[in-house]
């Protein structure tokens, strides 16, 4: 069962948020345990999801935080790209 939060696959948000806290320090030792306990936590906000008045705000703040991550992706690999 995928798990899905107003269409948006969550393993794609934990891979990028995992990858953004590795690139500020985090060490690979922890990634695995950071990314079962973001899997959990996003788990928990698909259960309080169900409640439309947390929904209202829940979908905007997931929505920017995949916008965020995907522009932090693209700036990088432009900068990659320019720099190689």
């Amino acid at each position: 069962m995928d798990l899905m939060l107003f269409g948006l696959p969550v393993a794609a948000l934990i891979v990028g948020l995992v990858g953004l806290a590795k690139q500020v320090g985090l060490s690979s030792r922890w990634a695995a345990l950071l990314a079962v306990l973001l899997g959990i936590g996003f788990g928990v906000l698909a259960r309080l999801a169900q409640d439309p008045a947390i929904a209202a705000w829940l979908e905007p703040i997931l929505l920017g935080l995949l916008t965020g991550l995907a522009a932090a992706g693209l700036y990088s690999s432009v900068k990659t790209q320019r720099e190689g």
